[in-house]
This record gives C-alpha cells, sequence and structure tokens, in this order.
C-alpha cells in the first residue's frame, strides 16, 4: 500500500509541474494585434523609384574550374533604371514590382525556341505579391515578408494563342524591422535601399511545365530592386 501511495504523489507532482510548465510565459506565442499590422502596412505603403538588377545565367555564359576545383559562372547583368515598387496598405497588403521587363525571360527559356522568341517581344509587366507581417523569433523584431503571384501571359505565336504562366519565389528570404523602425513614415526605404530580391522559378504553357529556373547545372535569373 505504501508503495502505491509513493507512485501516486509522484505522478500527482509531475501533473502539477506539466501545469506549471505550460502556463510559463516562455511557451506562449506572441502575435502581433490587427492595430499593429495596420500602422505597419499604413507606413511602408507608397511608392518607392528605383532600380532592378537582374543576374541570369544561360548556355551562353562562360564556365570554369578555379584553383580551389570550384564551378565558376560568369553570369549576364544588366540595369534597368526609372522603375519602382509600389506598397499598399493593409486593405490589400501587396507589393508591385513596376515595370519589369519580361522581355528579357527570352534570354534563360531555351526549351522552347517559339515561346522564347515570343517573350523577347512582350512589353513590360507588374510582378505582383502579397505581403505580411509577423514576430520574429527573438520578439523584439518584426519580419516581413513576401510571396510572388503567378504573372499571366496571353501570347500568340504559331498561329495560336497560349495561355503562359510565369512563377517567381522569394527564396525563402524575409526582411525584419523594429517596431520603432515601423512606426517612421516610408519605412520600407530602408530595407528596399538594400535590396529587395525574387527570382525566377519556372514557366508553364497551360498546365504543360516548359522549363524550370534555379537549378546548379540550369538556367536561373535573379531580380533586385534596389531604391533611390
Amino acid at each position: 500500500m505504501k508503495t502505491m501511495k509513493i507512485w501516486r504523489l509522484a505522478f500527482a507532482m509531475l501533473a502539477a509541474f506539466s501545469l506549471a510548465s505550460c502556463s510559463n510565459d516562455d511557451n506562449v506565442v506572441k502575435r502581433l494585434t490587427n492595430e499593429q499590422k495596420e500602422t505597419y502596412a499604413q507606413n511602408i505603403s507608397g511608392e518607392y523609384p528605383g532600380q532592378y538588377l537582374i543576374i541570369y545565367k544561360n548556355k551562353d555564359c562562360k564556365e570554369w574550374i578555379n584553383e580551389e576545383g570550384r564551378r565558376v559562372t560568369e553570369a549576364h547583368g544588366e540595369t534597368f533604371n526609372g522603375v519602382q515598387v509600389d506598397v499598399s496598405d493593409n486593405k490589400m497588403q501587396h507589393v508591385f514590382f513596376q515595370d519589369f521587363p519580361v522581355s528579357l525571360i527570352s534570354m534563360v527559356v531555351d526549351a522552347d525556341e517559339d515561346l522564347s522568341q515570343a517573350l523577347a517581344e512582350a512589353s513590360p509587366q507588374a510582378i505582383t505579391a502579397r505581403y505580411g507581417f509577423d514576430y520574429d523569433t527573438d520578439y523584439s523584431h518584426v519580419k516581413w515578408a513576401f510571396i510572388p503571384n503567378v504573372m499571366l501571359l496571353q501570347l500568340n505565336y504559331n498561329g495560336e494563342d497560349h495561355h503562359i504562366r510565369v512563377e517567381f519565389d522569394n527564396n525563402s528570404q524575409y526582411y525584419t524591422f523594429t517596431d520603432e523602425e515601423l512606426k517612421q513614415t516610408k519605412a520600407f526605404h530602408s530595407r528596399a535601399k538594400n535590396g529587395i530580391a525574387l527570382q525566377l522559378k519556372a514557366i508553364y504553357d497551360g498546365p504543360t511545365l516548359i522549363q524550370q529556373f534555379g537549378s546548379k547545372s540550369g538556367n536561373y535569373m535573379h531580380i533586385i530592386f534596389e531604391a533611390d
């Protein structure tokens, strides 16, 4: 009987310890309030003029093995001035990379020559992305991240209309601010001046995958916006 009482007491103490641990503030996940998100979104919203630095690799790039035995690629780089990024407020929560030179994508599409030629004649178009805020893991910084939307193009070549889908990604990057920084007007400028990056992911003709990008041995395109 004594043994049973000891085990019951031990289980009771373990249960009490578990409850105490669960109530510890360290285990509480903090969330930004709607008011904070609205304030932050209002303060980063606006028009940010700047430039695109676009770095891409295709079959024309030179490659060699350096002295350390690593493969080195001499990628192409082009700069486009007179562009801007627009950031909307909390009602839309979107970023618009305006006047992206779609025609440059033709330089990395080599899986379909007809599509590549059609892209070369395409007009500039905005890359749109959804954005959001959350606490960083230290809870002393706020992280801002965006997810690019699919770009839809209707191109006519070979006597047919083609519904082209261009996918981008953010390379799993996010950008951090302090609460004080996000309370300042045009708070986005400090981060955009250092560069906001995305990259070309894949291109489809309707449901058919034409080409993926970003692999070590394949073509790639990195897009960096830098605010003035």
